[in-house]
């Protein structure tokens, strides 16, 4: 088809007219993208992780305006990802020069100087930025700052002395001066530095804790003596604190009880903050301390706080073995009218519960009947279930069984089945034990249940008298005894009845006692082929155990063989674990 030189220029026409009209749509995309914010731009690579691209954009900005303080310090973040501070100085000094009196400037400038590793340049910018301000502290923050990014301390410390000596004042940079001088282990002046920055702001308290924390031992005497020449509240309080970092919170409570402010506020500060250090150790010791440091919080708090106060100081002090202590306390609280009925049932539980511990199960029997109405349907049950327990171990089984006998709940099942065990009711056990299932009580507890059912369901007999007094000896702490016992009634039972179970049960006994021979020559004996639903589990707790012994070749012999000749177990997973452990291939657990 030919086109005529008419018919061209009408498509000519129409083309332009065409593009003409586009022009006139894309306009004001052209505009809008010229009219963008390079800012806003700039910031969203930084965002995105562009950075050499943002940095280029920041200086496109900084050309036009040099004191563009945004564009300046995003530049600076760029850079610094890019690992390439030093390259803003152009920048820099040209913002400098455009607002002379901008201080924020001057901290660039520092930065930079000290990137390029000029500290002559650096301590001429810190001149110029004091020369604006001759009362600020910062330019020489800044300076040793920066002398600290560059591992320099002697230049970090320069900085943090002129400060002080031009400023006239003795407590100013305290805190760069303490992590200068830990650095260096120069653990005095850390000390008098850390004690100069909790007496400005005792915010620091918590820092000088940790940095000091963990100085040698061979250092800590000489420090507490430093600290026991001070005289005021933040060396008694830092020495408190460092006494319970270093494992003596007995002599940290001391410390601090003999100086605490007659201020309340102030006081229960102080007790506050050595009560954290001490919170999460363990032990008599500082079990006590955390009572102690309770009951001081406790008398200088009123009313509901003071009561639940004391309630904790008791648990601490039952849980370091002072059940007068923990008594007084708690008597205290159950007898307050004020206290909140809640609080009061709490402390009569607790009460009840240092009684038991004390074995003074009738006083602990007449309390709860006393306070059985002040408490709640479960908490009593509760209570019930450990008098119960307490009367089956200290061998009044027929008592244990009456406190237990209206509780039909599944923790109360559970209790009831090991107090018919400790009376050789074989039956009688099994049936309440398995009744409470797999899930009555805490996780060791149903691990426990779990391991007296596997015990008893081989075992043909109705009564095994002999049973019931042997577990009460172990009950007792009577473990030579326990054992002796234990391996003369399995001795009485057939192998597939009950003598082999009974046997690998008291080897865990054994093993658990520390009595490594005797539990290996139990797992070995557990170990029949009249008893096959027992000899795995055996094997299994041989291998372990011969693992804990560092006998690794015969662990692996014994785990060959287990999961070689019983592939059907359900213990197999276990031993292959055992396995790959004894032959190295993975990390003991």
């Amino acid at each position: 088809m030919t086109v005529g030189s008419g018919g061209a220029a009408m498509l000519r026409s129409r083309a332009a007219a065409f593009l003409g009209a586009a022009g006139v749509l894309l306009l004001p995309l052209a505009v809008a993208a010229q009219q963008i914010d390079p800012m806003r731009r700039a910031f969203d690579l930084e965002r995105r992780g562009s950075y050499a691209d943002a940095a280029e954009t920041y200086r496109a900005v900084l050309r036009r305006n040099p004191a563009e303080s945004a564009a300046l310090f995003g530049l600076e973040r760029a850079l610094l990802a890019l690992n390439r501070s030093a390259e803003i100085l152009p920048q820099v000094n040209a913002a400098i020069v455009a607002s002379p009196k901008t201080v924020a400037f001057y901290g660039v400038a520092v930065r930079a100087w000290a990137a390029a590793n000029q500290p002559d340049s650096v301590r001429r910018v810190v001149e110029r930025w004091v020369a604006l301000d001759p009362g600020d502290e910062s330019p020489y923050r800044e300076w040793g700052t920066a002398a600290i990014a560059r591992r320099d301390r002697a230049e970090a410390r320069r900085a943090y002395l002129a400060g002080r000596e031009r400023l006239r004042r003795p407590d100013v940079l305290a805190p760069e001066l303490a992590e200068v001088a830990v650095e260096e282990q120069d653990w005095p002046t850390a000390l008098h530095e850390w004690l100069t920055a909790i007496g400005q702001t005792p915010a620091y308290h918590s820092t000088a804790v940790m940095t000091l924390g963990g100085v040698p031992e061979s250092v800590r005497p000489d420090l507490l003596r430093q600290l026991q020449r001070e005289s005021d509240g933040p060396a008694r309080s830092l020495e408190a604190n460092l006494r319970a970092r270093w494992g003596d919170p007995a002599g940290g409570f001391e410390s601090l009880s003999r100086t605490l402010p007659a201020d309340t506020t102030q006081a229960i500060d102080m007790l506050r903050i050595f009560l954290e250090q001490i919170r999460g150790q363990s032990g008599a010791k500082a079990k006590r301390a955390q009572a102690l440091t309770l009951e001081a919080i406790a008398d200088r708090s009123p009313g509901a706080d003071g009561a639940r106060l004391r309630l904790e100081a008791a648990q601490a002090f039952a849980d370091g073995g002072d059940q007068r202590a923990a008594r007084r306390m708690l008597s205290g609280v159950a007898a307050d009218s004020s206290s909140p009925a809640g609080l009061a049932s709490r402390a009569a539980m607790t009460l009840i519960g240092v009684m038991l511990s004390e074995g003074k199960l009738d006083e602990a029997e007449r309390k709860l009947a006393e306070m059985r109405g002040s408490l709640t349907s479960e908490d009593a049950r509760a209570l019930s279930r450990r008098m119960a327990w307490s009367w089956a171990r200290s061998g009044k089984l027929a008592r244990a069984d009456s406190t237990i006998a209206r509780d039909t709940s599944v923790e109360g099942l559970a209790v009831a089945g090991r107090i018919r065990l400790l009376q050789g009711d074989v039956r009688g056990a099994l049936a309440r034990l398995q009744g409470a299932g797999p899930f009555a009580g805490t996780r060791e507890e149903a691990t426990e249940r779990t391991a007296l059912l596997a015990l008893l369901q081989p075992i043909d007999a109705d009564s095994v008298p002999a049973l019931g007094r042997s577990l009460l000896q172990l009950e007792a702490g009577d473990t030579v005894a326990a054992l002796a016992s234990l391996e003369k009634v399995a001795s009485e039972l057939p192998p597939d009845r009950g003598g082999a179970e009974l046997r690998l049960y008291a080897g865990n006994v054994a093993r658990a006692a520390g009595k490594q021979t005797e539990a290996e020559r139990l797992f070995r004996a557990a170990d029949v082929a009249e008893a096959r639903a027992t000899a795995p589990a055996a094997e299994l707790a041989l291998g372990r155990l011969l693992l804990d012994l560092d006998r690794a070749r015969e662990a692996v012999g014994v785990l060959e063989h287990l999961i070689l000749t019983f592939p059907d177990s359900a213990l197999i997973p276990q031993a292959r674990r055992a396995l790959d452990e004894a032959r190295g291939a993975v990390p003991r657990t």
